[in-house]
């Protein structure tokens, strides 16, 4: 199965400079990426810490076939969105 925007939600807010880097990246590549603000909203931090095991962001979290994948370095998400998706923009 290939990985889609659809099977990708990015656990952030918005003054995490962490966070901004994987913003930017997600710009860059053009992809439309859903964003659960943990600041915001109380259950998105719920969600975060429950599945996740950690309220740490940013987290992407990637809807595989066999399960749900937590990935929680903005350097490991940069890498995997180029990986996946192409390099574009720079």
């Amino acid at each position: 199965m290939r990985i889609t925007t659809d099977d990708l939600v990015l656990y952030h807010y918005e003054t995490c400079p962490y966070c901004r880097t994987v913003r930017e990246a997600i710009d860059r590549l053009d992809l439309d990426i859903e964003y659960r603000n943990t600041r915001e909203k109380k259950r998105y931090r719920e969600e975060l810490e429950k599945g996740g095991g950690m309220n740490q962001v940013p987290c992407l979290r990637i809807e595989h076939e066999n399960g749900t994948e937590w990935m929680y370095e903005s350097e490991d998400i940069v890498s995997f969105l180029k990986e996946v998706f192409g390099v574009v923009g720079e």
